[in-house]
């Protein structure tokens, strides 16, 4: 039985480097410098817990709360019936990588300006789903895959305050806010 589960897990991961590879070909770069009028924002659950605060980016921005999306990440599904659409789990991942999530579709597929990514190094799941956004401008968090960031900031995921302060940075420096 071990076997076949180590099995599934080698052929798993074979098939998310080989989709992770064929998104980035595909990348659309054309909108790289476009301004910051919609913000998504992809967040492990278990590195940054408390996600509702980046609701309040909006002002920093100069953005209107609506056009700032929070999806979020979470290994095990809680035992607890949700309502939440915007969450995406281990178990919406079939062995070949393909998402079985419609909320996680539509998040990928809507362009925002800029995608922001918050979650640990070596989670090939959420490394995939950057791959597969249409988002135009896509900023990680420290040590993640830089083959998939337009930007990458040395802050750790969970240092949300020095975060929001370098993100909001960035953007001014990159003419990005409105």
């Amino acid at each position: 039985m071990e076997l076949l589960h180590n099995i599934r897990e080698w052929l798993k991961k074979k098939w998310l480097s080989r989709d992770l590879d064929q998104a980035l070909k595909k990348r659309d770069r054309s909108g790289l410098n476009a301004k910051c009028r919609t913000l998504g924002i992809l967040v492990d659950e278990s590195v940054v817990p408390e996600f509702d605060g980046f609701y309040d980016w909006y002002a920093d921005l100069n953005m209107a709360p609506k056009d700032i999306k929070v999806f979020t990440y979470l290994e095990v599904k809680k035992k607890l019936p949700t309502l939440r659409q915007n969450q995406l789990t281990n178990t919406d991942f079939d062995w070949q990588g393909h998402i079985a999530n419609p909320g996680a579709i539509e998040f990928m597929e809507t362009s925002f300006d800029v995608l922001l990514a918050l979650y640990k190094p070596g989670n090939e799941l959420l490394d995939l789903v950057v791959a597969k956004s249409k988002s135009k401008f896509k900023v990680g968090s420290q040590g993640l895959n830089q083959a998939l960031y337009d930007l990458s900031l040395a802050v750790a995921p969970e240092r949300l305050a020095l975060m929001r302060s370098e993100f909001v940075k960035y953007m001014g420096i990159l003419n990005k806010k409105l």
